[in-house]
């Protein structure tokens, strides 16, 4: 049966990071490829930070995607309340605030096959609809792919708090008591400060790689360049259409092609569609689990309220799944050809 996922996102013009333009890319190639259905795209509202002023969701560059794609999508826009355990303050949110997460259990009910959620943002109005109704996850969703937190395994070298579990870290805790699969996707294995930028690695348990985007974006058709041009570039003028139109006139800066750039989601977009990623950045079929350069390890979690979470290893019985690196040698380098090839599915 057709997979479906609904991609929950901080997805915003200008962009707070533009990873999530790349991710968003990457869902849409998957879509356009036939491998699934794209049954919504949910965006966070805008955080109250002073340093990121401005901010709105960015419904252009979902336009643009679904224009290069010929793909209709629906789309909808988070709950500016954070989340709380108290259901009957859920229950009484207005209908603007609850529109996320009636988005959300829309999509779980008009599924009929395998329905899967990537978060990349908040795990605000996923909680918000577990907490109204944890019977439809528990009965519709296949799996929810949690890109969020810090996952080493003694709890004293985790760090600070990764920025995900901090836009609403009860809303994070939420996520690991819904009744259906798991796969925790920890952003890094050691969370550094921000003066330690530079020396953010690759590491066992922790999705963070670093790319150079020339390295990806010379590969990519001439559409798809003007697309990420108009994100990287922070354009916001409305016209969002006229780049795409006259790509050969829509050249990325010199700054943008030197420019790296930090991703967490990529190998849990493969993983939904049964796939893996070799050493040399083949896409693979996920069975092919020795020559994989990431996989899953079935495990227990627990996570308090301040969003703090402490793992185990599981048998196979467990729902819960943690992600690991199993070459950090190879891992950057075989992602980024692997996204360079999946994002080619966009002509």
């Amino acid at each position: 049966m057709t997979i479906r996922l609904l991609h929950q996102t901080d997805l915003f013009r200008p962009y707070s990071d533009p990873d999530d333009h790349w991710d968003l890319a990457c869902v849409y190639a998957l879509a356009a490829s036939g491998q699934l259905e794209l049954g919504g795209v949910l965006v966070d509202f805008p955080p109250d930070d002073p340093k990121l002023p401005g901010l709105s969701p960015d419904v252009t560059g979902i336009a643009q995607l679904s224009y290069l794609t010929g793909l209709p999508t629906h789309m909808a826009v988070g709950s500016s309340v954070p989340y709380t355990h108290d259901r009957a303050s859920l229950v009484a949110l207005s209908r603007r605030e609850r529109a996320g997460a009636e988005f959300v259990l829309d999509y779980l009910c008009d599924s009929e096959g395998p329905a899967y959620i990537s978060i990349v943002g908040s795990c605000r109005d996923l909680a918000i609809a577990a907490k109204l109704d944890p019977d439809l996850f528990r009965n519709k969703c296949a799996g929810i792919y949690l890109n969020a937190g810090t996952g080493h395994p003694d709890v004293a070298k985790q760090g600070g708090m990764e920025y995900n579990v901090g836009l609403n870290a009860a809303a994070y805790a939420a996520m690991f008591d819904i009744p259906c699969p798991i796969y925790w996707m920890p952003c890094f294995e050691t969370k550094r400060d921000d003066e330690e930028y530079a020396e953010r690695k690759v590491e066992r348990y922790g999705t963070f790689y670093r790319f150079k985007q020339s390295d990806v974006l010379t590969k990519l058709s001439p559409v798809l360049q003007s697309y990420f041009t108009y994100s990287l570039e922070a354009r916001t003028d409305a016209r969002y259409l006229q780049p795409l139109l006259a790509p050969q006139s829509d050249f990325s800066s010199w700054y943008t092609l030197r420019a790296h750039r930090d991703m967490w989601c990529t190998a849990g977009f493969f993983h939904m569609v049964s796939q893996a990623v070799d050493k040399a950045g083949k896409i693979i079929p996920s069975s092919n689990a020795d020559d994989a350069v990431f996989g899953f390890r079935p495990v227990e979690i627990k996570c308090d309220p301040n969003g703090v979470t402490t793992w185990t290893n599981a048998g196979g019985e467990s729902n819960r799944f943690l992600f690991e690196v199993k070459d950090t040698d190879s891992y950057a380098s075989a992602m980024t050809v692997a996204m360079a090839t999946l994002l080619g599915n966009i002509r």
